[in-house]
């Protein structure tokens, strides 16, 4: 048997505006899932009948890492919220590729791990998906994706893709933090409710023709821009701000809601900033704080699930 595991990611800076030309800027956080395959006489998930039309993730990475005339019972364990915004589907993804791959005898490269399961993200998205959740389970720590080379940071690789908004690229790249921001605890309130990363993709890209919501994204994206800066200077208060800055940005395009507003009004007493992450909708909030638990006290008192976690810095690896 052959496991492998890999981190969720959450997005500090550059939600919807990446599939637009700005930077994304997201981190891993030590919240995994863990995939597991053995040989089987009939295609087996979690122990029932495996239908990869059901779930098209698998059934993409099976094709590409193996073959569907070779049956293996599959098992998959998460401590990863689903549709919550944190990449439950990328970190899936990334660690069935790997885990698939090692079985078959020929272990693939991260980059090979991304960009597969960059396929399966967008096959299963209606072809609109950006690389950042794949690229962030993939290498860990903290990660930058955008539409061009960013000339200051380590340049990992570039990511084509063909959607319906016509020809999309991508440069992920690998940044550095700080020990004065790495340190810090990592907050996460899950809202309880789902979010559908496909269908907020498509309410965004049906207003973009409206001049005021293009203003307010592209504010989302320069915002972005200037965040680069921000984390490399590992200051945690300006990098608080702009969170809440970008948050306030977010609800103004219409992908916040009530719950995830008053979720990040309740941590601000106890952290440097917080925002929601991810496409928004439900889902989650993250928050920076060095008082976790008062934190994680505060999204229970609003109604929230929280999970108090920390920056990953690794990435998909293999399970003894």
């Amino acid at each position: 048997m052959w496991c492998a595991d890999a981190p969720a990611k959450a997005i500090l800076f550059g939600e919807h505006a990446v599939l637009y030309g700005a930077p994304a800027i997201a981190i891993a956080i030590d919240l995994r899932a863990s995939v597991s395959v053995k040989k089987s006489t009939n295609w087996l998930l979690n122990g029932n009948e495996f239908n990869p039309l059901i779930n098209p993730h698998l059934g993409h990475l099976i094709s590409e890492f193996g073959t569907m005339q070779s049956p293996l019972s599959i098992s998959i364990d998460s401590g990863i919220p689903i549709a919550a915004g944190l990449g439950s589907s990328a970190a899936l993804s990334v660690a069935s590729g790997m885990a698939l791959s090692s079985f078959s005898g020929s272990l693939a490269s991260i980059e090979s791990l991304a960009r597969a399961a960059h396929r399966a993200e967008a096959s299963a998205q209606g072809g609109r998906a950006s690389p950042t959740d794949t690229s962030v389970s993939a290498l860990g720590g903290a990660v930058i994706v955008n539409s061009s080379r960013i000339e200051t940071l380590e340049h990992r690789w570039s990511i084509d893709l063909e959607s319906p908004d016509g020809s999309k690229h991508w440069d992920v790249h690998s940044l550095s933090l700080p020990k004065s921001l790495s340190s810090i605890p990592v907050v996460i309130g899950f809202t309880g409710n789902s979010s559908s990363t496909k269908e907020m993709v498509e309410i965004v890209a049906n207003q973009m023709h409206q001049s005021a919501f293009r203003a307010s994204m592209n504010e989302v994206s320069e915002l972005s821009r200037q965040a680069i800066e921000l984390l490399s200077q590992g200051d945690p208060v300006a990098i608080g701000e702009a969170m809440l800055q970008c948050h306030h940005l977010l609800k103004e395009i219409g992908v916040s809601s009530s719950h995830l507003d008053n979720l990040v009004e309740a941590v601000l007493p106890f952290s440097f900033g917080a925002k929601l992450t991810g496409a928004g909708g439900g889902g989650c909030i993250i928050a920076l704080s060095n008082e976790p638990l008062s934190c994680a006290e505060a999204i229970r008192k609003s109604g929230g699930i929280p999970y108090v976690t920390s920056f990953a810095e690794n990435g998909v690896q293999i399970m003894p």
